[in-house]
């Protein structure tokens, strides 16, 4: 009879859990990085006529809480900024030339940036987002405040900080595409001012 030591079999198992723990997602330590990814979308941009320059002369957090993204679970996370300044570069996929600076241009649609909402929570097995921006909007001829907001969902497959970050990107590519519209009427008070000018 062929004896079985059941002390291997055990240290086996132990092996196993140890390395597909280390493979998983779920081994996660630290905050996640918010880092944009256009290819995470249910829109399509639109190249559009009529567009102009946009200045970005100002992205700040206005969130009431900035340790992570998480509203019913701990989800730790970096500053939002920079994933800001690449949303708002994606917006020359709608035909914008983008650029960023610290003071306001007369031949631009200039935008001074709030983040005061980038937060997910879980129903069933979602991921939910939403994500809100306060946008300072100022040409040549005027200044307004625009608010944009954008709300996604993605199926939980990991139960992954990363995937929070997956569902903030659904919002922030479908806020993109609710901003091109938006900015390009603004154009209009480019174009003249440039008229005016000559």
């Amino acid at each position: 009879m062929k004896t079985v030591h059941h002390w291997s079999i055990a240290a086996a198992l132990v092996l196993a859990c140890t390395a597909a723990t280390a493979a998983s997602p779920q081994a996660e330590n630290g905050p996640v990085a918010l880092t944009f990814d256009p290819w995470v979308t249910d829109v399509k941009p639109l190249k559009l006529a009529g567009t102009c320059t946009i200045n970005v002369v100002a992205i700040s957090d206005a969130r009431r809480t900035r340790d992570g993204i998480g509203a019913d679970a701990p989800v730790p996370a970096g500053p939002p900024e920079a994933w800001i300044k690449s949303t708002l570069d994606s917006l020359k996929k709608y035909g914008f030339t983008v650029q960023h600076g610290n003071t306001p241009l007369p031949n631009a649609v200039n935008l001074d940036v709030r983040v005061t909402r980038a937060y997910t929570w879980h129903n069933q097995m979602r991921i939910n987002s939403m994500l809100a921006l306060d946008v300072a909007v100022s040409t040549a001829q005027g200044s307004s405040t625009e608010k944009f907001r954008a709300a996604a969902s993605k199926t939980n497959v990991w139960g992954a900080n990363s995937e929070h970050v997956t569902a903030l990107n659904y919002a922030a590519n479908s806020m993109v595409f609710k901003m091109a519209p938006a900015l390009k009427k603004k154009c209009a008070g480019v174009t003249l001012a440039g008229l005016q000018a000559r």
